[in-house]
C-alpha cells in the first residue's frame, strides 16, 4: 500500500522521547505518513519511524509499515550494539 508522505514543519517530539538530544542531532526529519513520523540517520541512512500519537515503532517492508518493538527499531538503525 502506497501512502503519501507529507513534508512540512519538522516534528521532533517523538524522536526526543526515545533518544538523547545528542543522538537526535544525527537524524534528519523526512516527513510523516498516516501519523508515522519518519527520521533518517545521517550516517547509517536507515529510518527510525515513530507514530506521533502512540510512540509505537514501525519499519517499512513489502510496501507497508509494520509495527516492531523499540529494540528492533534501534537495531535496524544502528545495527547490533557492541557492549
Amino acid at each position: 500500500m502506497r501512502r503519501a508522505i507529507k513534508v512540512g514543519e519538522p516534528d521532533w517530539k517523538p524522536l526526543e522521547g526515545v533518544l538523547s538530544s545528542d543522538d537526535c542531532s544525527c537524524f534528519m526529519y523526512m516527513g510523516v505518513t498516516s501519523g508515522i513520523v519518519l527520521y533518517k540517520h545521517c550516517d547509517t541512512r536507515r529510518y527510525l519511524n515513530i507514530h506521533a500519537a502512540t510512540g509505537r515503532f514501525y519499519r517499512y517492508a513489502n510496501g507497508d509499515y509494520i509495527e516492531i518493538n523499540r529494540e528492533q527499531a534501534l537495531e535496524h538503525v544502528y545495527g547490533p550494539r557492541q557492549i
